[in-house]
């Protein structure tokens, strides 16, 4: 959803691409990519790095990728106030919470939509663009 995020609010006038990479990020990357997220141990907004492991802070299990990039979206004036409900099951489900809106999203939600891609893809990159155009579609909504 952090990636998401960022493809479609923070770069929404320009084109962007999506990489995953393992979470030991080459300097070259962390030097020259225009976004990180959940990946990097770095928070800087204004530098477009979110990740909220230490030492970006110091208990993992306080916030997430997604909902640091959201906050900041709504501080630069981007309309994302809508998707609250969607940071707040993502954040539920990163660290291991179990509210009654997580449990439905097990079963009807963004959880079991990815669930479910992951088990008919192998490949990464076309699980995020399968979600993407899922979460495009389940967001209208909200």
């Amino acid at each position: 959803v952090s990636a998401w995020l960022a493809e479609d609010f923070l770069f929404q006038e320009h084109e962007s691409e999506v990489l995953f990479v393992s979470r030991k990020v080459p300097k070259k990357l962390m030097l020259h990519a225009d976004c990180l997220v959940d990946i990097g141990n770095t928070y800087c907004p204004e530098n477009y790095r979110f990740d909220h492991k230490p030492p970006a802070f110091q208990d993992r299990n306080s916030t997430c990728a997604t909902r640091l990039i959201w906050k900041y979206l709504l501080d630069i004036g981007v309309a994302v106030a809508h998707l609250e409900p969607l940071v707040e099951i993502t954040y539920q489900g990163d660290t291991h919470r179990n509210s009654e809106a997580l449990k439905q999203s097990r079963v009807d939600g963004p959880h079991a939509e990815l669930t479910k891609l992951k088990t008919q893809h192998r490949d990464t990159t076309e699980v995020y663009q399968r979600m993407v155009l899922w979460l495009r579609s389940y967001t209208k909504n909200l």
